[in-house]
């Protein structure tokens, strides 16, 4: 089984201690550092050169978000995921344009921690259920001056999974209510976002919203 390296940064040793003793005991990972600050975490990553890095916010010199950043800067495949007590729009927004790959509450449990690490290695992007309605609300109540683009001709098949993505749902749970191979979905995925000229499934969901493609319940 080929391991999957994670570098974790926050400014509380005791945070860092927590989550480096249970994400250890899982077979699949490896802790390859430990870091308080944003420079130091800079540092251990040009170093070790993870596959995840999980990032607070709120740490000194560099905060999570200008850390984000500069990973994102130096290599394009790190997933990266914040993992912090907040939840605030701008700081949400600002973690998004980082291009991060997930964003959990530090209050979620340990198993979806987890979880959500295996996750981004598939390529997939976690939130924590009060983030995922955050972005729904923020994108929802946006103007963004992108309406005017054309929906590329959407299937009806690309539609419905377009609307489980927007639900929150994952490629396995959508594979499941439509009878077909998590392989497909991730097919139908990557067309949309083709077919859109869109980056990531954050961005899917917000155009999404926008255009009206979806309905929010």
């Amino acid at each position: 089984m080929t391991s999957i390296s994670v570098l974790i940064a926050d400014d509380h040793e005791i945070v860092r201690y927590g989550i480096s003793t249970y994400l250890s005991s899982a077979k699949d990972i490896d802790i390859v550092g430990k870091a308080s600050s944003g420079e130091e975490c800079l540092n251990l990553f040009q170093k070790e050169k993870p596959d995840v890095c999980l990032l607070d916010i709120s740490m000194p010199k560099k905060n999570g978000i200008e850390t984000a950043k500069s990973i994102r800067s130096l290599n394009d495949e790190t997933k990266i995921i914040i993992l912090s007590m907040h939840i605030d729009k701008q700081m949400l927004n600002d973690a998004l344009e980082a291009d991060i790959n997930g964003y959990l509450l530090k209050n979620t449990e340990k198993s979806d921690l987890l979880h959500g690490i295996r996750a981004v290695m598939k390529g997939q992007q976690i939130f924590s259920d009060p983030i995922s309605e955050l972005i729904k609300k923020s994108f929802l109540n946006s103007n963004n001056s992108k309406k005017n683009r054309t929906n590329h001709s959407i299937t009806d098949r690309e539609q419905e999974i377009l609307q489980f993505i927007v639900d929150g749902f994952t490629s396995k749970e959508i594979a499941q209510k439509l009878y077909i191979s998590p392989r497909t979905v991730d097919t139908h995925r990557a067309n949309l976002m083709e077919k859109l000229e869109l980056k990531n499934i954050a961005e899917l969901v917000r155009y999404a919203i926008e255009h009206d493609l979806v309905s929010i319940g």
